[in-house]
């Protein structure tokens, strides 16, 4: 076990506190249902059983990359997923599992531990903390998003370690802690500015107050500091504001903000939804701070309709804005090592949320607290694992020796240039042909569209391109020359379908087919 994960796994014990009851009972899935996943193991006996996914009526493995060890997983704005493994290698796999690029960090098996931290102009900084029990140096590499090394940094006086501890922004710059005080370093690696007036215990001293860094999209930076205030920044270091203290910020809520698009920093902890003024730092008043909308773009964890997920103390809740707890999600007896994670949970476009375990577990729940997904591995003892959801909802997950997996709805899932492709509905299936809303797919490549709802055809045009189908009939027109479609356009609950594989091709694009995964993806042909 590396010691990055041993510290975590103290962490967890720590907060972990069993549950002696909940405000709603919680509904599981019946263990002894579902599909077993084949996977061979390499750890050491006893051999615990494979493990199950539940509601497989509903989910199925999309696709996995085996892998014995890997560390983290971050998701970017366009839904590329980067994860660090033991080879110290940085991987960057598109949604549908292609690999986008592979980047050797370093050969030192010192410095095999790599964490992930994802800058807001896109830039990834990889950083190890393998020496953080000897108090010595860190290495942080900082990649493009092709994966090439734009510089590399090791230093014995960085005091920042962890999530929280890093911030990039979106000029590329970096933000840290070191014994100097709060440091920024440009997109070449050199130091902009060093705040010597901000600082932060040293990683050794756990008892010392362990201070977050977080930068907004106009590149103001946010700390906060052990009287429970925050200080904000702009971008060449100088203090524009500090607040009030802030009273629901404690060992066990720590400083995360979440900006909105409206100029409000969120704050949730088992309290409440708390805000701040990101202009002067003034309270919020909880009146405002209920348009929903905002509060989705910010991130937040949410139902959407005014419920908040929290973990804490090794449990999951379903609170409102002033703390009232609507639900808390009670472990199963497997779970001796709680649930729930240290960094915000993960929520979905409908409003559900998903958290790993303690024994490598991950649930997913309805905004009523019931059960939805349930990977089940009951490992024999404690186990990483971290999850993000994509923006097609599907589950990414990273576990210690099985690699990365990615689970979702079943059905047919769309890609173009390997990324998601937005549709309105899902599509269909009929005898080997997928059929998609016609719309979604004319106008996510640029085309026309026209709808005459007497005769019921549809025209798709773009330059050099015209299109035109008709309902119930499988005769198409490209440019004015007829084709036969292998199925007719249709109209199923109120949307109008169109063959995939025959628009695309119009377009000149490659479409292919993965049977398998159920996936389709158009790329350039």
């Amino acid at each position: 076990m590396r010691k990055k994960h041993f510290m975590i796994l103290v962490i967890c014990a720590l907060l972990y506190i069993p549950n002696l009851g909940s405000a709603n009972a919680s509904f599981y899935l019946p263990d002894s249902s579902g599909i077993e996943l084949q996977w061979e193991y390499t750890e050491t006996p006893p051999k615990r059983p494979y493990p199950r996914l539940l509601n497989s009526a509903q989910y199925a493995v999309k696709w996995k990359l085996d892998n014995p060890l890997m560390f983290e997983i971050v998701e970017d704005r366009n839904g590329i997923i980067y994860i660090s493994d033991s080879d110290n290698r940085v991987l960057a796999l598109y949604p549908n599992g292609q690999e986008k690029w592979s980047t050797q960090l370093a050969s030192d098996q010192d410095l095999s531990v790599f964490n992930l931290h994802l800058g807001n102009d896109g830039t990834l900084y990889a950083y190890s903390s393998n020496t953080l029990y000897q108090g010595g140096g860190t290495t942080v590499f900082a990649l493009s998003e092709d994966g090439a090394i734009k510089w590399k940094l090791e230093s014995d006086n960085i005091f920042s370690r962890f999530e929280g501890n890093f911030s990039g922004d979106v000029s590329g710059n970096l933000i840290y802690f070191t014994n100097e005080g709060l440091v920024s370093r440009n997109a070449q690696g050199d130091i902009n500015w060093i705040n010597g007036d901000i600082t932060t215990s040293p990683p050794v001293e756990y008892k010392g107050h362990q201070a977050q860094v977080y930068t907004d999209l106009q590149g103001n930076i946010y700390v906060d500091n052990n009287k429970q205030q925050i200080i904000s920044l702009d971008p060449e270091g100088n203090e524009r504001w500090t607040s009030q203290p802030q009273k629901h910020l404690d060992s066990f809520n720590a400083f995360h903000p979440f900006f909105s698009g409206t100029g409000s920093i969120y704050m949730l902890t088992e309290k409440g939804l708390h805000g701040l003024d990101s202009r002067n730092g003034q309270n919020r008043k909880a009146a405002s701070l209920f348009d929903y909308n905002d509060i989705r773009y910010s991130g937040i964890p949410t139902d959407g309709q005014g419920g908040y997920y929290i973990s804490i103390r090794g449990s999951v809740q379903k609170i409102d804005a002033n703390g009232n707890s609507k639900w808390m999600y009670t472990p199963r007896e497997s779970e001796k090592y709680g649930v729930g994670s240290l960094k915000p949970l993960a929520t979905d476009s409908k409003g559900n949320v998903y958290f790993p375990t303690g024994v490598g577990n991950i649930i997913g729940l309805d905004s009523e607290g019931q059960e939805i997904f349930v990977f089940l591995r009951n490992g024999f003892w404690h186990r990483i694992t971290e999850i993000v959801i994509g923006a097609n909802d599907n589950i990414y997950s990273i576990s210690h020796d099985i690699g990365i997996v990615a689970f979702g709805l079943k059905g047919v899932q769309v890609y173009s240039d390997n990324l998601p492709l937005p549709l309105s509905v899902k599509p269909i299936n009929e005898k080997g042909t997928v059929l998609v809303p016609f719309r979604s797919l004319f106008e996510a490549y640029g085309m026309k569209v026209v709808w005459d709802s007497s005769s019921k055809k549809i025209t798709g045009s773009k330059e050099g391109l015209q299109l035109e189908l008709s309902i119930g009939s499988r005769t198409a027109y490209v440019n004015g020359n007829a084709m036969e479609l292998t199925e007719a356009p249709r109209i199923a609950n109120g949307s109008t379908y169109v063959p995939l594989r025959f628009i695309g091709e119009s377009l000149k694009k490659k479409v292919s087919w993965d049977g398998k995964s159920q996936f389709v993806n158009i790329d350039p042909d």
